[in-house]
C-alpha cells in the first residue's frame, strides 16, 4: 500500500535533491580548484604546512606517549583517573569547538558574500546553511584531529590497544564534532535575531565568562591537598574533576567509549557510539530548523543594524591612549589608534588572540600541581625553555596571520592615508609599534607568569623576559618589513594575504629566527643543568665558568641577530613601500 504525497511535495522533493547536488557540485569543484592552484602556485606552503603539521604532530605524539608512561609507574593506565583526564580534555576541546564554529558559522552565513548570491537563488534556506555547516566544520574540526590523534594513538600504544580501537576514533571524532558545531551554529543565528548590533559585546561576554569558569577551575586545582601524585593528591583532583564526569556530557560517551574500545569492551563501545552519533543528529537537526525559520530574518536584521553612530568607549580609548603614549610622535600615535580599532572590530582576530594567550596562562598556572616546581633543576629549566618557545611560535602565528597583511589591506584605501602630512615611513613605524606593543604586553606577562609557577632563579626569568622582548621586536620587524616588500594589493581577504607566498615566507623566516634565539641562549643552559642534575651520566657538561662566557656570547649575538632582524626588514620595507606605486 502505497501513500500519495500531495502535488507540492512531490514538487519540491526533486528540487531539494537537486539543489543539495547542486551544491555539492560547488563545493567540490570549489575543493579541486583550490586544491590545483595551490599545486601550481603555492607549493612552498604546502610543504611548509605539511612540515609543521607532522613536526606538531610528533611533538605532542612524544609528549603524550612520555606522559602515558610516567603516569603508568603511579597508577594503571585502566584507572579511574585516565577517564577523568579523557573527559576533561574532550570537555575542553567541546568549548573550544563551540566557540570556534560558532564565530565560523557567524561569518559563513551573515558576512559571506557566497551567502549573499545563494539567498537570492531558489535554494532553500536550510539548504543553504547546510552547504555552510559542513565548510565551518571542516575548518573547525581539522584543529581538533590534530590535537586528539596523537593523544588516543599514544594511550593505544601504550595499553596495546587492538586495531579496531584506531578505526573507532575516527567514527567517534565524526559524531563527536558535530554537537557543538550544531550547538554554536544555533547560538550564531540566535545572537543574529536577538542582539543583531551587539554580537561582538555578546562574543566578549562569553570569552569572558569562558576565561572566568577556568581560572575556577585552575584555582581549585592549585588548592588540592597533598603533595603531588601521592593517594590524597589524586583523590582530591578526582573530587575536583568530578564535573567533567556527569552522564549527560558528550565528552563522557566520547571518552568512555574510547577507553571500552582499548580494553576490548565492544559492546560498551558501540552503546556509546550509538548515545554520540544519536544526539550529533539531533543537535543538526535542530539546528537545521532553527536555520530555516530564523536565518533570513536575522540575515536581514544584521545587514539593516550597520549604521555609522558614534561610541562613546572609543573617545575615551582614545585619551587613554594619547595620554599614555604622549611621548610617541602625534602621526604615529594616530596610526596605532587606527590599526587598534581595526583589530578590536573584527572578532575574528581578537578572539583568536584571547583563546589562545587564555589558554597558555591557564596551563601556566596550573603549572605547580603538575610537580614541576619540586623537580630538579634541569627539568624547571626544561620545562621554562619549552614553554617560551611555545609562546613565542604562537607569537609568530599571530604576526604572520593579522600583522604582515596589514600593509596589503591599506592599498585600496591608501589614498585616504596619503592625504595625510606623513611620509611613508612613519606608516611602516606606526605598524611596527602596534605589532611590537601588543606583543610585549602579551608575551612579557606569560613568560613571568610561567617562571613564578616553576620557581625560576631571578636571574634566569630577567633572561627569559629579555629573549621575549628580543623576540617580539625581530617578530614585528619581520612581519611589518616583509609584509611592505612583499605585498597583495589585490586581494581583501587577510586569511588569503597570510596564506599566499609572502605570508608563507615571512612564517618561515620567523621560525629560523625563534629557532636561533632560543637555541643560542637554551644550549647553554641546558649543558649546565644536565651537569648539576646527572654529573655521572652527562657527556657533555658546563661549568658555572663556562655557563656565563657562553650565555654572554649568546646574549650578544642574540642581541645582534634582533637588531638585523628588526632594522634589515624594515629599511627594505620603507625602500620598497616609497617606490610603489598604488
Amino acid at each position: 500500500m502505497s501513500i500519495a504525497l500531495p502535488k507540492t511535495l512531490e514538487a519540491l522533493a526533486p528540487a531539494a535533491d537537486r539543489t543539495a547536488r547542486a551544491l555539492r557540485w560547488v563545493r567540490w569543484r570549489q575543493l579541486h580548484n583550490m586544491t590545483g592552484a595551490l599545486v601550481a602556485d603555492a607549493r612552498l606552503r604546502i610543504s611548509m604546512i605539511a612540515f609543521c603539521s607532522v613536526v606538531f604532530w610528533l611533538g605532542l605524539f612524544f609528549l603524550f606517549l612520555g606522559s602515558f608512561q610516567f603516569i603508568s609507574f603511579y597508577v594503571d593506565l585502566a584507572n579511574t583517573i585516565i577517564e577523568y583526564l579523557f573527559s576533561m580534555f574532550f570537555l575542553s576541546l567541546l568549548a573550544m569547538l563551540l566557540f570556534s564554529t560558532g564565530i565560523i558559522v557567524y561569518a559563513a552565513l551573515f558576512h559571506s558574500r557566497e551567502s549573499t548570491y545563494l539567498l537570492t537563488t531558489p535554494a532553500s534556506t536550510d539548504r543553504i546553511f547546510a552547504h555552510k555547516f559542513a565548510e565551518a566544520v571542516g575548518f573547525s574540526s581539522w584543529g581538533f584531529f590534530l590535537l586528539g590523534s596523537p593523544l588516543m594513538v599514544a594511550y593505544g600504544l601504550t595499553v596495546e590497544a587492538p586495531v579496531g580501537y584506531y578505526f573507532l576514533f575516527v567514527v567517534f571524532l565524526l559524531s563527536f564534532v558535530i554537537i557543538p558545531a550544531s550547538l554554536g551554529a544555533i547560538v550564531a543565528i540566535v545572537v543574529a535575531n536577538v542582539f543583531p548590533r551587539r554580537q561582538k559585546t555578546v562574543l566578549a561576554l562569553s570569552i569572558l565568562a569562558a576565561l572566568c569558569v577556568m581560572t575556577y577551575v585552575g584555582f581549585q586545582l592549585w588548592r588540592t591537598p597533598g603533595d603531588t601524585l601521592t593517594s590524597d593528591w589524586l583523590g582530591g583532583v578526582l573530587d575536583r574533576l568530578a564535573f567533567c564526569q556527569h552522564p549527560l556530557w558528550p565528552s563522557r560517551w566520547m571518552s568512555a567509549g574510547m577507553l571500552a574500545s582499548a580494553k576490548r569492551d565492544w559492546a560498551n563501545a558501540g552503546y556509546y557510539l550509538m548515545i554520540l552519533s544519536s544526539h550529533a543528529g539531533l543537535c543538526y537537526l535542530a539546528a537545521a530548523v532553527v536555520a530555516r525559520d530564523l536565518y533570513r530574518r536575522g540575515y536581514s536584521r544584521v545587514q539593516g543594524s550597520r549604521s555609522s553612530r558614534k561610541r562613546a568607549g572609543l573617545l575615551f580609548l582614545d585619551s587613554t591612549f594619547h595620554r599614555l603614549f604622549f611621548f610617541l610622535p602625534h602621526p604615529i600615535r594616530l596610526l596605532i589608534l587606527k590599526d587598534l580599532r581595526t583589530f578590536l572590530r573584527d572578532p575574528a582576530q581578537w578572539s583568536q588572540f584571547l583563546i589562545f594567550f587564555g589558554l597558555l596562562a591557564f596551563y601556566f598556572l596550573n603549572i605547580p600541581r603538575l610537580g614541576y616546581g619540586v623537580q630538579s633543576p634541569y627539568w624547571r629549566n626544561l620545562v621554562s625553555f619549552l614553554n617560551l618557545s611555545v609562546t613565542a611560535l604562537i607569537l609568530s602565528t599571530f604576526t604572520s596571520r593579522f600583522i604582515f597583511p596589514l600593509l596589503s589591506l591599506e592599498g585600496r584605501n591608501f589614498w585616504i592615508l596619503g592625504l595625510l602630512p606623513l611620509r611613508r615611513e612613519q606608516i611602516l613605524w606606526g605598524k611596527f609599534a602596534f605589532s611590537a606593543g601588543i606583543s610585549l604586553v602579551s608575551t612579557e606577562f606569560l613568560v613571568i607568569l610561567s617562571d613564578l609557577m616553576l620557581r625560576m632563579n631571578p636571574l634566569m626569568i630577567l633572561l627569559h623576559v629579555g629573549m621575549i622582548a628580543v623576540l617580539c621586536l625581530g617578530l614585528s620587524g619581520i612581519s611589518v618589513g616583509l609584509g611592505a616588500r612583499l605585498p597583495n594589493l589585490r586581494e581583501s581577504d587577510p586569511s588569503k594575504i597570510a596564506a599566499g607566498f609572502g605570508g608563507t615566507f615571512n612564517l618561515l623566516v620567523s621560525l629560523v629566527f625563534i629557532f636561533t634565539v632560543v637555541t643560542a641562549l637554551a644550549v647553554p643552559c641546558h649543558l649546565y643543568f644536565v651537569g648539576q642534575d646527572h654529573p655521572d651520566t652527562a657527556r657533555y657538561i658546563l661549568s658555572l665558568s663556562g655557563l656565563r662566557f657562553w650565555l654572554t656570547t649568546a646574549i650578544i649575538a642574540s642581541l645582534a641577530l634582533s637588531a638585523a632582524a628588526t632594522i634589515i626588514p624594515l629599511r627594505v620595507g620603507v625602500k620598497a613601500f616609497q617606490r610603489m606605486e598604488f
